[in-house]
């Protein structure tokens, strides 16, 4: 809702934008936190500003139709794919990458963040306009869903935790590409027990920290909208 969450976004739009700032953002917090909420609002208002390039978005689902949304070998190709359509000079500079190893997309997600992201993003490493990636609810990713409703999958755990630490590796090259990955969460084992959530390597922000203060008001503001929305309700 309009009015909410302002600190919260001014914080990752800050992050966005600030060169000196870690390149990954963790965006942790509970189940029915306002995660999604938060990430859809952050991709919203990139994909209207000037000042920051969304490269592109991943919204992982368990409860999707779509099976290629919680499975996590689709992330990186899909970024590289949605920048692709946005960037002639990325596109060229992938297209010379899958020309030079079509069987990419079959080898492991470290390879494939190095040949589908960073060695095409060399194109873009003048670009003065940050690109910013979104990648929500990766916790949703896996195969198997257990008895509680959670997905235990290892297979697709370690694939997340390799992916984490390729992208870490990814911020930690001697290039200083002008790039940024939101990633959001809730702080499972596997997500958690990776560089992610090293402050030195990204910033991190557990909404379950959040002053007090700015919740209560931003439930009241909600709230107040509501019984206002309607003259029954007003009355």
């Amino acid at each position: 809702m309009k009015g909410t969450r302002v600190r919260v976004l001014s914080n990752i739009a800050s992050w966005s934008k600030d060169p000196q700032a870690p390149q990954i953002f963790w965006l942790t917090g509970h189940a029915g936190s306002g995660k999604s909420a938060i990430a859809c609002t952050v991709c919203s208002t990139a994909s209207e500003d000037p000042d920051i390039v969304l490269g592109g978005s991943f919204f992982c689902s368990r409860s999707a139709g779509s099976v290629a949304q919680r499975d996590v070998r689709c992330i990186i190709p899909t970024l590289a794919q949605l920048l692709a359509r946005q960037s002639p000079e990325f596109s060229f500079a992938l297209a010379a990458e899958l020309a030079r190893d079509p069987d990419v997309l079959h080898k492991q997600i470290k390879t494939q963040v190095e040949q589908l992201l960073q060695k095409p993003l060399l194109a873009l490493k003048d670009s003065r306009v940050p690109i910013m990636f979104v990648i929500d609810a990766l916790d949703e990713c896996g195969g198997q869903l257990t008895t509680d409703g959670s997905l235990n999958d290892p297979d697709s755990h370690r694939i997340v935790s390799a992916m984490l630490e390729a992208l870490v590796s990814f911020s930690r090259s001697p290039v200083k590409l002008p790039v940024k990955f939101f990633v959001i969460s809730r702080p499972e084992t596997h997500i958690r027990d990776t560089p992610l959530s090293d402050a030195a390597f990204s910033k991190v922000l557990q909404l379950h920290t959040v002053d007090k203060e700015q919740v209560t008001g931003d439930i009241q503001l909600y709230i107040s909208s509501q019984l206002l929305s309607t003259q029954r309700l007003r009355d």
